[in-house]
């Protein structure tokens, strides 16, 4: 899958939760800083991400992302070491 497909399915699952327009999110915007997203957002949308893309990855790995960017780089290793 392309980083932009990821992105892109990435982006709507963080527009669900945080009730945000995924075409106003860019790659480089960070959760917290950049979307202002709480704690409980962020679980909600790496265990989305998750389920998603079936990633099968730590709660621990999913709490390091910082940014939407961080979350296609994910996907991406998690995809090519399968």
């Amino acid at each position: 899958m392309e980083a932009q497909e990821i992105g892109e399915r990435i982006k709507e699952i963080i527009a669900d939760v945080a009730n945000l327009d995924p075409a106003e999110i860019e790659n480089q915007a960070r959760f917290i800083e950049d979307l202002a997203l709480d704690s409980l957002s962020l679980l909600e949308i790496g265990v989305d991400i998750d389920y998603q893309f079936k990633l099968g990855v730590s709660d621990e790995r999913l709490k390091e992302l910082r940014s939407v960017q961080d979350s296609i780089e994910l996907v991406q290793q998690v995809q090519a070491a399968k």
